[in-house]
């Protein structure tokens, strides 16, 4: 079972979201499945532009999609900018398509910077990964003041919220086995 994270931050150093999906993808690695982590900040993505021919892409995006497509699960992080997802990670989504994620278990992080959390980040993500046939999963933490939240080694400071998405890697990790099996059951 491969599970693949993507962090959708650009910050390339201390990024909390990185650290966020890290912790989901290490409990989900702890379950039993190969993980992989892409951080938007090291993906140098194109923008987005609708064009007839998406072969004509640059490789790094058939590379995305590939790794996305290939994906049993998936754990999706973004901070929460002016209310909502990063820029980078709408562009990089609208790459996909609804058969790239059709019936794939989705674990959803929001990061933010103030005491509030990101329920619209989470929130926005359930809906776009909902439009592409996905299935969000129902616990979807939010980190609140993610710039104070970590320790040293990355792990939450807050002994509920690391444990919390340490389940939701584990709670993933089960979400895909139970789909593997009702897909082997249904008749061919």
């Amino acid at each position: 079972m491969k599970i693949v994270g993507i962090a959708g931050s650009m910050n390339s150093n201390n990024s909390t979201t990185k650290q966020a999906v890290a912790i989901v993808l290490d409990a989900a690695k702890a379950a039993g499945a190969d993980i992989e982590m892409i951080h938007l900040a090291d993906w140098s993505l194109p923008i987005y532009d609708d064009r007839e021919d998406a072969t004509t892409y640059p490789e790094i995006v058939h590379r995305f999609v590939q790794k996305i497509s290939e994906a049993d699960g998936l754990v999706i992080g973004s901070p929460e900018y002016h209310g909502t997802i990063t820029g980078a990670l709408k562009n990089a989504i609208d790459f996909l398509e609804g058969r790239h994620l059709r019936d794939k278990q989705v674990a959803l992080i929001g990061v933010a910077g103030g005491s509030m959390g990101a329920t619209n980040t989470v929130n926005t993500l359930q809906l776009i990964m909902r439009n592409l046939h996905a299935w969000p999963l129902p616990a979807s933490p939010s980190i609140p003041s993610a710039y104070n939240a970590f320790t040293p080694e990355g792990k939450l400071k807050d002994e509920r919220l690391q444990a919390r998405m340490e389940a939701l890697g584990q709670q993933l990790v089960q979400f895909v086995q139970m789909m593997n099996r009702e897909t082997e059951k249904q008749p061919q």
